[in-house]
Protein backbone atom coordinates (compact mmCIF):
# COMPACT_ATOMS: atom_id res chain seq x y z
CA UNK A 1 0.00 0.00 0.00
CA UNK A 2 1.33 3.41 -0.93
CA UNK A 3 1.21 6.46 1.30
CA UNK A 4 -1.24 8.19 -1.01
CA UNK A 5 -4.46 8.26 0.95
CA UNK A 6 -7.93 8.47 -0.47
CA UNK A 7 -9.80 11.41 0.99
CA UNK A 8 -13.20 9.79 0.68
CA UNK A 9 -15.30 12.89 1.20
CA UNK A 10 -13.56 14.88 -1.54
CA UNK A 11 -12.33 12.13 -3.84
CA UNK A 12 -8.87 13.75 -3.82
CA UNK A 13 -5.68 11.77 -3.33
CA UNK A 14 -2.77 13.30 -1.42
CA UNK A 15 0.48 12.29 0.20
CA UNK A 16 0.57 11.46 3.88
CA UNK A 17 2.51 14.04 5.89
CA UNK A 18 4.70 12.64 8.68
CA UNK A 19 6.84 14.24 11.37
CA UNK A 20 9.80 12.30 12.76
CA UNK A 21 11.51 13.73 15.84
CA UNK A 22 14.59 11.59 16.43
CA UNK A 23 18.06 12.71 17.52
CA UNK A 24 19.87 9.54 16.40
CA UNK A 25 20.94 9.83 12.75
CA UNK A 26 20.95 6.06 12.24
CA UNK A 27 17.34 5.80 13.41
CA UNK A 28 16.46 8.74 11.15
CA UNK A 29 17.89 6.83 8.19
CA UNK A 30 16.07 3.64 9.17
CA UNK A 31 12.74 5.45 9.21
CA UNK A 32 13.52 7.23 5.93
CA UNK A 33 14.30 3.85 4.34
CA UNK A 34 11.13 2.25 5.68
CA UNK A 35 9.03 5.16 4.44
CA UNK A 36 10.68 4.88 1.02
CA UNK A 37 9.76 1.19 0.89
CA UNK A 38 6.08 2.05 1.32
CA UNK A 39 5.86 4.83 -1.23
CA UNK A 40 5.75 8.57 -1.43
CA UNK A 41 5.25 10.56 1.74
CA UNK A 42 6.18 14.00 2.92
CA UNK A 43 8.55 13.30 5.81
CA UNK A 44 9.76 16.15 8.00
CA UNK A 45 12.72 15.11 10.17
CA UNK A 46 13.93 17.08 13.20
CA UNK A 47 16.60 16.18 15.73
CA UNK A 48 15.25 17.44 19.04
CA UNK A 49 12.08 18.04 21.00
CA UNK A 50 12.08 21.81 20.68
CA UNK A 51 12.27 21.62 16.87
CA UNK A 52 9.51 18.98 16.90
CA UNK A 53 7.23 21.24 18.91
CA UNK A 54 7.95 24.17 16.60
CA UNK A 55 7.04 22.10 13.52
CA UNK A 56 3.92 20.66 15.14
CA UNK A 57 2.68 24.14 16.03
CA UNK A 58 2.77 25.41 12.43
CA UNK A 59 2.05 22.37 10.22
CA UNK A 60 -0.71 19.78 10.24
CA UNK A 61 0.59 16.20 10.14
CA UNK A 62 -1.17 12.88 9.52
CA UNK A 63 1.17 11.09 11.94
CA UNK A 64 3.88 12.24 14.32
CA UNK A 65 6.67 10.02 15.63
CA UNK A 66 8.75 11.05 18.64
CA UNK A 67 11.80 9.55 20.29
CA UNK A 68 11.23 9.42 24.02
CA UNK A 69 14.72 10.70 24.93
CA UNK A 70 15.72 13.76 22.89
CA UNK A 71 17.63 16.95 23.62
CA UNK A 72 15.74 20.03 24.88
CA UNK A 73 12.34 18.32 25.32
CA UNK A 74 11.58 14.63 25.63
CA UNK A 75 9.12 13.05 23.24
CA UNK A 76 6.57 12.40 25.96
CA UNK A 77 6.71 16.06 27.07
CA UNK A 78 6.14 17.22 23.48
CA UNK A 79 3.15 14.88 23.17
CA UNK A 80 1.70 16.06 26.51
CA UNK A 81 1.98 19.66 25.40
CA UNK A 82 0.42 19.06 21.99
CA UNK A 83 -2.49 17.11 23.46
CA UNK A 84 -3.19 19.68 26.20
CA UNK A 85 -2.71 22.87 24.17
CA UNK A 86 -5.45 22.14 21.62
CA UNK A 87 -3.09 22.65 18.71
CA UNK A 88 -3.74 21.79 15.07
CA UNK A 89 -2.18 18.40 15.88
CA UNK A 90 -3.94 17.69 19.21
CA UNK A 91 -5.86 14.80 17.66
CA UNK A 92 -3.12 13.62 15.32
CA UNK A 93 -1.99 10.02 15.88
CA UNK A 94 1.36 9.90 17.68
CA UNK A 95 3.95 7.15 18.08
CA UNK A 96 6.59 7.17 20.79
CA UNK A 97 9.87 5.34 20.14
CA UNK A 98 11.68 4.17 23.25
CA UNK A 99 14.70 2.03 24.00
CA UNK A 100 13.23 1.10 27.38
CA UNK A 101 9.99 -0.69 26.54
CA UNK A 102 9.12 -2.98 29.39
CA UNK A 103 5.81 -3.98 30.84
CA UNK A 104 6.25 -1.19 33.39
CA UNK A 105 6.81 1.40 30.65
CA UNK A 106 3.43 0.69 29.13
CA UNK A 107 1.78 1.27 32.49
CA UNK A 108 3.60 4.44 33.52
CA UNK A 109 1.22 6.85 31.84
CA UNK A 110 2.82 6.75 28.42
CA UNK A 111 0.36 4.23 27.04
CA UNK A 112 -2.54 6.64 27.38
CA UNK A 113 -0.46 9.50 26.02
CA UNK A 114 0.85 8.15 22.72
CA UNK A 115 -1.35 6.15 20.37
CA UNK A 116 1.39 3.53 20.13
CA UNK A 117 4.71 2.88 21.82
CA UNK A 118 7.31 1.13 19.68
CA UNK A 119 10.54 -0.31 21.01
CA UNK A 120 14.00 0.34 19.67
CA UNK A 121 15.69 -1.04 17.75
CA UNK A 122 13.07 -0.22 15.14
CA UNK A 123 11.61 -3.31 13.48
CA UNK A 124 10.06 -2.99 10.04
CA UNK A 125 7.10 -5.27 10.79
CA UNK A 126 6.14 -3.33 13.94
CA UNK A 127 6.62 0.01 12.21
CA UNK A 128 4.48 -0.96 9.21
CA UNK A 129 1.77 -2.41 11.50
CA UNK A 130 1.67 0.91 13.38
CA UNK A 131 1.36 2.86 10.13
CA UNK A 132 -1.42 0.59 8.93
CA UNK A 133 -3.31 0.96 12.20
CA UNK A 134 -2.87 4.70 12.72
CA UNK A 135 -2.83 6.11 9.20
CA UNK A 136 -4.51 3.65 6.88
CA UNK A 137 -7.32 2.29 9.04
CA UNK A 138 -9.45 5.42 8.62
Amino acid sequence: MKFDTDLRESGVTRKVKLLLAEDDEINQEIVRSLIAMRGDADLVVVGDGRAALEQAMVQKFDLMIFDRQMPHLTGDRVIRYLRAAQTVNSGTPMILFTASVEHSTVGDGLHGLADMILPKPIRADEFFAALDRLVFSL
